[in-house]
């Protein structure tokens, strides 16, 4: 172990960009951090303002501070102070309200494309790849922000999960991880970044009081030795967590009760005439005193008055004043990424993320044949060659796909969750949504066949007997139908924030698919607008051809008679043409004539414009920002 650590020592020496720093005991960092180690960080009059009219309200009100390398804010208050708005406003992502005021980095005006590169935000909940290990989710992370060579990334997730403390979870999926471990393994991700801003959002949250104390301390000498900023919001910090930030700012109600050193705090509230009593921890002491809970609130008034009257310039209650030159100016240029590296990094991370997780692919695959065998099964007397079972072949083909695309309403949930996944990732520059996109799309094809595998050898060509010569037509049609219906699923996890909601509607899209397929209603005698329903969706194109291309080539039994109640069809001489003409005045949808490659052509053109509409989505989201006006 001692050699081990030796190693990565020698490896963060090799790669510290600024040879001032301690290499002996720091993450390695990335040349696109150079030029970046005398930053400053500067919001002047931070306002939040929701709702209009008579029912608008600020929950920020004119918040002023500055953070320099090395040092760590802690922003502190009771529940419904602000810390929260505060830190979302200051990361752009409020998108709630209407956020305003003066936000830089080094002089330059906080956007997206500058918070990418050179910041990272760690929300109050913890959001992981389930189906990866601890070690896993680390080691992606550290491919995709490309923090070391190749060979030399082992170590430096394994000095992550000794200072995070977790060895003894490292090999365990994120799914089984307990709370305070995830909010490790979301510390340990931050620090692999090493960003030169870092919003931390309640990171203590989870943990117990001996996990909180190391975490923290293990935060404030990363800021320390590499020369960071961090600002994070803290509910109630211990008095040792507490002592070892830098800076401190007490919010209630949305304004400051106090911004500075920690160790002029004490001194403040002794001249307001609140001094801390003996051996109570000071954070508590402060709270308590701006906690309308447990204070008046015209008490928690007074206070926050007071501040505003003795601070009037409150720009420099932190380090000086507001223009003074204590730090470099301008933003370094960012580390250009290799596209096809990320994308490489994204096909191997999706392709053990499908094959491991039971719900998306693999559990559906399963279901779906399970489900197709019994309908084969209970459509037994259809697979014989009698005109009599040509309505029950027809009808067996709508179970065996009809069934398969309903279950894509799970799709939608889990892919809701797997977005929000990637949200957070794009937000902190670690993944870009084309490589994204590109991966995941290519990955999904050959699982989608496979699919069609599983939902019609057994039950189509084995149980039910299709003709063998229409496996590879009849796999492709059902897998252009399936893709549809899971670029639906898609595009309703990304427009759609609450999955629910958008189980709802991919539920509506389907009840609208059976019931215009042109099964149960002539197109003929729906009335306008329903007829257009028919033909802007997928299933009529469908059935017309799965119909098609299983019956065409059969020999069926010659009949005589003529059709009667007990038998519909009844061709005396059994000629598939005349046989599915028969079909055709039963059943609209079936078509004597061969319309598969146009049938094809318009499924895959509906799964097109829902690619497109999911593709409009994820750039969307992906580069939206509450920009601070």
């Amino acid at each position: 172990m001692s050699s081990k650590r030796s190693e990565t020592a020698a490896l963060v020496k090799k790669q510290r960009s600024n040879a001032g720093s301690n290499a002996s005991k720091g993450y390695s960092r990335r040349t696109a951090s150079s030029g970046m180690e005398q930053s400053v960080f500067r919001f002047k009059d931070v306002n939040f303002v929701v709702g209009s009219g008579k029912k608008q309200r600020n929950l920020l009100s004119d918040i002023t501070g500055k953070v320099r390398y090395g040092h760590v804010l802690a922003v502190m208050g009771p529940s419904g102070a602000g810390k929260t708005t505060l830190i979302s406003a200051l990361t752009l992502d409020a998108f709630y309200g209407k956020p305003s005021g003066k936000v830089t980095l080094n002089g330059v005006k906080l956007t997206d494309s500058v918070f990418k590169q050179h910041c990272y935000v760690m929300k109050q909940h913890d959001k992981h790849w389930p189906y990866l290990t601890c070690r896993e989710t680390l080691q992606y992370a550290a491919e995709l922000y490309n923090v070391s060579a190749k060979k030399d990334i082992p170590l430096v997730v394994e000095e992550i999960i000794q200072k995070m403390g977790l060895s003894v979870c490292s090999e365990t999926r994120c799914a089984r991880l307990s709370g305070g471990q995830q909010r490790r393994l979301s510390i340990g991700v931050a620090l692999l970044k090493q960003p030169t801003l870092l919003f931390l959002d309640e990171p203590t949250s989870g943990l117990d009081a001996a996990a909180a104390e190391n975490i923290m301390q293990e935060i404030v000498r990363v800021a320390k030795e590499e020369r960071l900023i961090i600002m994070c919001s803290i509910h109630q910090p211990s008095t040792k967590v507490y002592n070892g930030f830098d800076e401190v700012m007490i919010l209630s109600k949305g304004r400051e009760a106090f911004s500075g050193p920690i160790k002029t705090a004490p001194t403040y509230f002794d001249s307001i005439g609140y001094p801390i009593p003996e051996q109570m921890n000071p954070a508590e002491h402060f709270l308590d005193l701006v906690n309308s809970d447990f204070s008046s609130p015209e008490e928690v008034d007074r206070i926050l008055n007071e501040w505003e009257e003795t601070n009037p310039n409150r720009a420099g209650s932190v380090h000086g004043t507001d223009n003074d030159d204590d730090g470099q100016k301008g933003i370094a240029a960012g580390l250009h990424r290799n596209p096809c590296t990320d994308m490489m990094i994204m096909f191997r991370r999706h392709a053990r993320l499908i094959v491991r997780d039971p719900v998306l692919y693999v559990g559906r695959c399963i279901i779906i044949l399970v489900t197709n065998v019994v309908f084969g099964f209970v459509y037994w007397s259809a697979r014989v060659q009698e005109q009599a079972q040509a309505p029950n072949k027809h009808f067996i083909n709508i179970w065996f796909a009809g069934v398969a695309t309903n279950m894509g309403v799970v799709a939608v949930y889990a892919l809701n969750d797997e977005f929000k996944s990637i949200l957070r990732e794009s937000k902190n520059g670690m993944v870009s949504p084309m490589s994204y996109v590109i991966a995941k799309s290519v990955m999904v094809l050959p699982v989608i066949y496979l699919t069609s595998l599983f939902a019609l050898i057994i039950p189509g060509f084995v149980i039910q007997q299709f003709p063998w010569s229409s496996i590879v037509p009849g796999t492709l049609l059902w897998s252009a139908l399936f893709f549809c219906f899971e670029n639906l699923a898609e595009c309703l996890a990304v427009w759609i924030d609450d999955p629910i909601i958008g189980m709802l509607q991919f539920m509506n899209f389907w009840f609208m698919c059976f019931l215009f397929s042109g099964n149960f209603l002539n197109s003929e005698i729906m009335y306008w607008p329903f007829e257009l329903f028919y033909h802007i969706l997928p299933f009529s194109y469908y059935l017309r051809s799965a119909t098609y291309t299983y019956l065409h080539d059969i020999e069926w039994d010659k009949c005589v008679g003529g059709p009667s109640a007990g038998q519909p069809i009844c061709v005396p001489s059994g000629d598939p043409t005349e046989v599915l003409n028969s079909m055709t005045f039963i059943y609209s949808v079936v078509d004597a004539e061969d319309h598969y490659l146009r049938d094809i052509i318009v499924i895959l053109g509906i799964a097109g414009v829902f690619k497109i509409v999911y593709l409009i989505g994820v750039f969307y989201k992906t580069r939206r920002v509450a920009a601070i006006k």
